[in-house]
């Protein structure tokens, strides 16, 4: 018995040895696109059917879609000024800012958002204002909230406010129906 299994183990590692020796080859022959190797892509196309092809989001058919179109209509995210930037001038956009930094001059955005580590000095037209740092000058705005953090020092003009318990004030917020 002992012997039937030394005999089957003998011919099993005689045939593994047998079939690494038969891959070898198999390893060093060349290949002709390595593993790793990006494929041209064939076209684009509104349904990819292949990997090589990329699928867009469906639009309108009636006009020509641009990239631009697709990145403008999916970005919701603000600008941001971040904590050690210091801005002073004129900021007219579409969309919205988020400042961390230092703001000095005239701001007409849709949001603004003030972080608490942030300072916006100057004259600001937006839709909303969300007051978390620091705010001094004159707003007027449709929506205004004031955090707990919030140092707000001066004219606010709004339709609709919320404002946290803790919050500093000083200077008129005005109620505009």
């Amino acid at each position: 018995m002992f012997n039937k299994f030394s005999k089957s183990l003998s011919n099993q590692s005689l045939s593994s040895n047998e079939q690494k020796q038969s891959e070898i080859p198999k390893l060093l022959k060349p290949q002709t696109d390595p593993p790793n190797s990006a494929k041209p892509l064939t076209q684009v196309n509104q349904n990819a059917q292949s990997p090589n092809e990329i699928a867009l989001p469906q639009h309108n058919q009636s006009r020509n879609t641009t990239m631009m179109d697709i990145i403008s209509s999916n970005s919701n995210k603000p600008s941001i000024l971040s904590e050690g930037f210091s801005f002073r001038g004129e900021i007219s956009a579409k969309g919205a800012i988020h400042v961390e930094g230092s703001l000095n001059g005239q701001v007409q955005v849709d949001e603004l958002t003030i972080g608490s580590r942030g300072q916006v000095e100057g004259v600001v037209t937006c839709s909303s204002l969300h007051i978390k740092g620091k705010f001094s000058g004159t707003a007027t705005c449709s929506e205004l909230i004031v955090t707990s953090s919030a140092t707000v020092d001066g004219h606010v003009v709004y339709q609709t406010l919320s404002v946290q318990k803790g919050a500093s004030i000083k200077g008129e917020l005005l109620l505009v129906k």
